[in-house]
């Protein structure tokens, strides 16, 4: 075990954020927002924290971080403690500083008010019937920082709810931009729009390969190994699918750079393009991997396509 983790960190606390896909409540981290600041409400109540509330609801989400995912032992710059992030404990962790600014106005320990906060988010009220709610534990660090592990099962359920609610709200090459005209087209964001008319040819041949990411009984089972570990484990994988989550995030946020969150996105992208096959040998032989590579594709595309078309006003070409 780590020596700079609390051992109350290994003491897990489960709690469950309802997922809904209606609504189209996909950023985990504005459902994560959401319950700390009820959690905040009933501490200001029945825990005596400070009656001048240090939060609003936009400046809680800037202390909720999605940290890196590692199968080594990292060091976040936004936290003192080292912590062990391995993506057979969950590929997808978010961070909050929460308890160390709420510390800062009254006399508690950072740890004490972690830890109460933690248990004020296991005794919450949840749709616990609903098969949609995603699982997360808490551990807390010796700095006060609070991380939120994303359960395994649950990041394959939140994946599958965003293909099938996305494919609803969008048919698989409707931000196609063929019509646009070639000032749709810029040289600096010329890369991301190459990946995505990429993304849009593979995803025609996974068609005529007869692969297919339409939902079925075994959809979430795609992603988990026989010890309901995320299948995935290739260090481009993990930084896809973490991309994935930050951007999802981002749409929920009043401003982004959607410049520089485009050429991240496609910039990963390619490397996972060039190193993560789906086809051949990968499709013969692990079936299972082959299509969990392309549906973090299909993801992709979809939201590169958004940021391209919706928030920087250019063409999403569909072929290249």
């Amino acid at each position: 075990m780590d020596s700079n983790v609390s051992k109350k960190t290994f003491l897990h606390k489960f709690f469950k954020l309802g997922l809904d896909s209606e609504k189209n409540s996909l950023s985990v981290k504005e459902l994560l927002k959401q319950m700390l600041l009820s959690a905040l409400d009933l501490a200001r109540q029945n825990l005596s924290f400070p009656t001048d509330p240090p939060f609003t609801s936009q400046s809680l989400g800037s202390k909720i971080v999605l940290l890196h995912s590692s199968i080594e032992s990292i060091s976040s710059s936004r936290q003192t403690d080292q912590v062990l992030l391995t993506s057979k404990l969950s590929p997808i962790v978010y961070g909050s500083p929460i308890a160390l600014v709420i510390a800062s106005y009254g006399k508690k320990k950072p740890g004490l008010v972690a830890e109460e906060l933690s248990n004020l988010l296991v005794s919450s009220p949840s749709e616990i019937d609903r098969q949609s709610d995603l699982i997360l534990f808490t551990r807390i660090a010796k700095s006060g920082w609070i991380n939120f592990y994303l359960e395994n099962k649950s990041t394959a359920s939140w994946l599958e709810t965003s293909l099938n609610s996305l494919r609803l709200i969008s048919a698989a090459d409707s931000l196609g931009s063929s019509a646009l005209d070639s000032a749709s087209y810029q040289r600096d964001l010329f890369p991301a729009q190459y990946v995505h008319a990429r993304c849009c040819s593979l995803l025609r041949l996974a068609q005529r390969e007869k692969l297919s990411i339409a939902p079925n009984k075994s959809s979430i089972a795609c992603w988990l190994d026989a010890e309901n570990n995320f299948c995935l484990q290739e260090t481009i994988e993990l930084l896809l699918l973490r991309q994935i989550f930050l951007v999802t995030d981002s749409f929920t946020q009043e401003s982004s750079n959607w410049r520089r969150l485009a050429l991240n996105l496609s910039e990963i992208l390619a490397l996972f393009l060039s190193e993560c096959r789906f086809l051949g040998r990968v499709k013969q032989k692990t079936p299972q991997k082959a299509i969990a590579r392309l549906k973090l594709i299909a993801l992709t595309r979809y939201w590169l396509g958004r940021i391209l078309v919706e928030k920087l006003q250019v063409a999403a070409p569909t072929s290249l």
